[in-house]
């Protein structure tokens, strides 16, 4: 069940690295008024939203790091292709990521860079990196 660690630990990384890039995301929101002006006042505490906002994002992404390192432990064994130890999981992500990232697209369009790059992170971590850790933590 290395897969399953290696996807938690990607995850948690992930979560690391979102966190101050949506935390001033929403800041910048916020002062464009709306409904973020009303839930983040003028005096929000930059520090404790970010405190809030990676609590969330460690769920999310741990989570989804979590259900796809049991589809890595399922699809074993794959060839390597596209500089991944395992290509068919890293095509299978990339469809994750393309299904989780299209209405973003659609709802946040001036984020759209924000949300790309996002996705492309997500992807070389999950994608490519988890295989990897996944067999870097084998003790066999």
């Amino acid at each position: 069940m290395a897969e399953v660690f290696a996807g938690f630990v990607a995850g948690y990384g992930l979560a690391i690295m979102t966190t101050p890039l949506f935390s001033v995301w929403l800041l910048r929101l916020r002062a464009e008024g709306g409904l973020l002006a009303r839930l983040l006042p003028a005096g929000t505490s930059p520090v404790g939203l970010s405190i809030l906002l990676h609590g969330a994002l460690a769920m999310f992404w741990t989570g989804l790091g979590l259900v796809l390192g049991l589809v890595l432990f399922t699809m074993r064994g794959g060839e390597a292709a596209l500089g991944s130890k395992n290509g068919p999981f890293t095509l299978f992500v990339a469809g994750v990521l393309l299904a989780i990232g299209a209405p973003l697209f659609a709802l946040f369009v001036r984020q759209r860079g924000l949300i790309a790059a996002t996705l492309a992170t997500a992807l070389v971590v999950y994608g490519w990196l988890t295989p990897y850790l996944a067999e870097w933590s084998r003790f066999e």
